[in-house]
């Protein structure tokens, strides 16, 4: 039963990674008009150099938000629902990505849903897959009224380039049409612009309270809740005391090779001299596995399918032997996850045995 449902699961996967593919391609731009290779090399030698290390300077500590608060209404079980923005002055790390970054003015507005008790509960911030976005989908895909029924509060952020901070791509608004894609400049800076409206909003969530502040993050999601575990822990500005990271991937260049298989793009890229061990490094600066993560060892948690044919199981696996941690495997795939409750109540279980809710709690 459990290899049937996992080649069935995995069979959805590949039906999306194709569309994927096609909605990608045709929006990835050249560096420039030059050698593409040499143009490549020399952007991972600019976003490499002294920035591995922690604190990184690719990385900077944000201030203290100013956020409005939009109050929705009631929310379950006793919360208020309020939607959060905040300006974001993230300033890109390479010149040449400022006029780039500075081109879209509804990703310079940082967005989020909060489920709060006003209690000051721990707190998991939500962080969606490539896509995503609509806090409605979100607050569903993560099941919302569970985390809340055992004692957390819940924040759903929107990713760069994402949601309401989409701007609109051949006269539509496409959520995630610009990012993640094979330009690393793009793609580099949107990392960097995501990590440090996080580190805002946990500073401003701490303000208001919470005991803790914890992220669990789904595939795109996944990989920026790797990310963030390692640039700021609960000692540091900004940080997380946990972190989930759900079907994730670690190496955004191998990701992408893979997803280009048998594509023009990957032909050209060949013809040019680029390979997968050059595009890894272009994208190095902000992989999961570059750094020590900052959470403690029993505070991270690694959920994954082994029907995922999306990020893989393969990266899962890399980003838990990174961490010292098993994987929480369950049967499913990348989007339909079978079997990820028991997985879910494992991390909720660990987390009350840290001291956090979910101890006394069943379900």
């Amino acid at each position: 039963m459990r290899s049937v449902l996992t080649r069935a699961t995995a069979a959805i996967d590949r039906g999306v990674v194709r569309f994927m593919e096609r909605r990608m391609a045709p929006r990835t731009p050249r560096l420039d008009h030059g050698d593409p290779r040499v143009e490549l090399i020399e952007l991972a030698q600019f976003y490499n150099a002294d920035t591995h290390g922690t604190p990184s300077r690719f990385f900077p500590e944000p201030a203290l938000p100013e956020v409005a608060i939009t109050p929705l209404g009631d929310g379950p079980l006793g919360t208020q629902i309020v939607d959060l923005t905040y300006t974001t002055d993230y300033q890109p790390f390479h010149p040449a990505a400022r006029e780039l970054h500075l081109a879209h003015r509804e990703n310079q507005i940082a967005r989020a849903r909060w489920w709060t008790s006003d209690r000051g509960r721990p707190t998991i911030v939500l962080i969606h897959g490539w896509g995503g976005g609509n806090h409605w989908v979100t607050s569903r895909t993560f099941v919302v009224p569970y985390w809340l029924r055992h004692g957390y509060d819940v924040v759903s952020f929107q990713l760069p380039y994402h949601g309401e901070r989409a701007p609109k791509v051949e006269g539509m608004v496409q959520s995630g049409a610009l990012f993640p894609s094979p330009n690393p400049l793009r793609t580099n800076e949107a990392f960097g612009h995501a990590i440090y409206d996080l580190r805002a909003l946990s500073r401003f969530l701490r303000h208001r309270g919470a005991q803790h502040v914890g992220v669990m993050g789904m595939s795109l999601g996944g990989y920026t809740t790797s990310l963030w575990a390692t640039i700021a822990g609960p000692d540091d500005v900004g940080g997380v005391d946990f972190a989930v990271a759900m079907i994730p991937a670690v190496s955004f260049g191998q990701l992408m090779w893979r997803l280009g298989e048998d594509s023009p793009q990957r032909r050209r890229a060949i013809k040019a001299g680029i390979t997968e061990d050059l595009l890894v490094d272009a994208f190095a600066v902000h992989s999961p596995l570059t750094r020590t993560p900052r959470v403690p060892r029993d505070n991270l948690f690694v959920i994954a399918g082994r029907g995922d044919r999306i990020t893989g199981p393969e990266q899962a696996q890399d980003l838990a032997d990174h961490w010292q941690r098993d994987v929480l495997w369950f049967d499913g795939g990348h989007l339909a996850q079978v079997g990820r409750g028991d997985s879910l109540r494992t991390v909720r279980r660990a987390l009350g045995d840290l001291a956090m809710p979910g101890r006394n709690f069943r379900g």
